[in-house]
């Protein structure tokens, strides 16, 4: 995976979906198309200008001819409009550099072969609920990671990061594991605890390529029916601790939720402080999520996306 080259301030126009994928174009890629977008974006300051020539045609700079032409026959909606215009102007260049963006996007990708379609999985339609689980009511004075779900937010090493999608664990004979998918800019990473008596046990992880783990674990597991022992990832040397089997659900899917069975194989390194998951789901699709244990009081500022 290739570093990320294309300034921030461009791959912010494209939609979260495409920005992530950006990673995944090779550098000579990325550098096409911060120079296709940089000739083809166009810019705020020159559609004002173009909104007070003696003719205006700064809808049509923006890619509106249609209500370009509305605007010459009705003289500006009589003013009004040309006076609104003040004030949407920015938000009319956002949203054709957005466009923009996208296109250019997606001529790159095709060019390279990158795909950008979203995977849509068939999930086996398991006759499978969530495990009901012990969640305390909403309190905004004093919220915690227990009442986080899409939309909250949260501090973390620094950052402020927004919770985008949920997920259960339901752990065969122990206690179900919550995952939050969480955003920062164009980083991911996956928080998840469990609830363990009195405390809970809380993972800051992030979901890296399998093959960096291993190029050949596919292979192992197909033969042996289990990873290797030992992995070796980062300039750390990992060991097998446990194998966790059960059903992970997607929880926003509403009132009919699949269940996906779900293998995760957990790792420490030599001095138990940073951690290698392992997990396949029922589609023997394997994936790869590297992180650490942290103390839950790490975590602040919890915030409602929306207070129902």
């Amino acid at each position: 995976m290739s570093k990320l080259i294309v300034p921030k301030r461009y791959a912010e126009y494209l939609p979260y979906s495409l920005a992530i994928k950006l990673k995944e174009l090779p550098e000579k890629a990325q550098y096409e198309f911060i120079a296709e977008f940089r000739s083809c974006k166009r810019s705020t300051l020159v559609m004002y200008l173009a909104h007070f020539f003696p003719i205006p045609f700064s809808l049509g700079y923006a890619g509106k001819w249609f209500q370009q032409f509305l605007f010459w026959i009705s003289g500006g909606g009589f003013g009004i409009w040309w006076l609104v215009m003040l004030f949407t102007m920015p938000s009319d260049m956002v949203e054709f550099n957005r466009r923009v963006a996208v296109e250019v996007f997606k001529d790159i990708a095709e060019k390279y072969k990158i795909n950008i379609t979203p995977p849509q999985p068939q999930k086996t339609q398991v006759t499978r609920v969530p495990k009901s689980l012990d969640i305390p009511e909403f309190d905004p004075t004093q919220t915690t990671i227990d009442h986080l779900k899409p939309g909250f937010l949260l501090d973390l090493e620094g950052k402020t990061w927004q919770v985008i999608s949920e997920y259960q664990f339901d752990v065969e004979n122990e206690s179900s594991q919550r995952q939050f998918r969480c955003i920062a800019d164009l980083e991911e990473q996956i928080l998840s605890f469990t609830n363990e008596g009195l405390f809970k046990k809380v993972e800051w992880k992030v979901k890296t390529n399998i093959y960096q783990v291993d190029p050949e674990i596919e292979k192992k597991i197909q033969q042996f029916g289990t990873p290797p022992n030992i992995l070796y990832f980062k300039g750390h040397r990992f060991y097998k601790e446990i194998t966790k089997k059960g059903h992970k659900f997607d929880m926003a899917e509403g009132d009919i939720i699949t269940a996906e069975h779900t293998i995760v194989w957990s790792y420490l390194n030599e001095e138990r402080d940073l951690l290698l998951h392992l997990e396949k789901n029922n589609h023997a699709k394997l994936s790869a999520y590297y992180g650490k244990a942290i103390d839950e009081n790490y975590i602040t500022e919890i915030l409602p996306h929306q207070i129902s």
